[in-house]
């Protein structure tokens, strides 16, 4: 179980990141700092422990405030492990010269993790809960 403003602080800083690379879309070095933020959620995904921006709450934020009510945070994971594979794919595609569809990709996890940090309300994590809640033998 994890703090729920661990948890939005998290998603809000990633977004925060992608947002300024999608102000930043006609620096070269965008699409690599999509790539080193990518990084870093994805080892966040694989282990929370991992993650640069959850340690940071931990020891700078969380002494600050009261500690928040607890959540599961396996679909949370679970959906960044997916949104830094499509951000990825964004910033390939930017790389490949198709900025377009590239910077759009990059915009659709912004978007997600805004939506789930500020109102907890993303789409592609109530996807994802509802297909491993599922039944197999259906």
């Amino acid at each position: 179980m994890t703090d729920r403003g661990e948890r939005r602080f998290h998603q809000l800083a990633v977004a925060g990141g992608f947002g300024l690379t999608l102000i930043m879309a006609w620096i070269e070095a965008a699409p690599w700092l999509v790539t080193l933020i990518v990084l870093v959620v994805a080892a966040g995904s694989i282990s929370p422990g991992w993650s640069l921006t959850r340690r940071f709450h931990r020891y700078f934020v969380a002494p600050l405030q009261p500690e928040g009510p607890a959540e599961d945070p396996t679909s949370f994971l679970r959906a960044d492990a997916l949104l830094s594979v499509i951000a990825f794919a964004g910033a390939v595609f930017v790389v490949a010269g198709v900025p377009p569809l590239g910077w759009a990709l990059v915009g659709l996890a912004t978007l997600n993790l805004l939506m789930d940090g500020l109102a907890d309300a993303a789409p592609l994590r109530r996807l994802l809960d509802r297909a491993s809640r599922q039944d197999p033998a259906e």
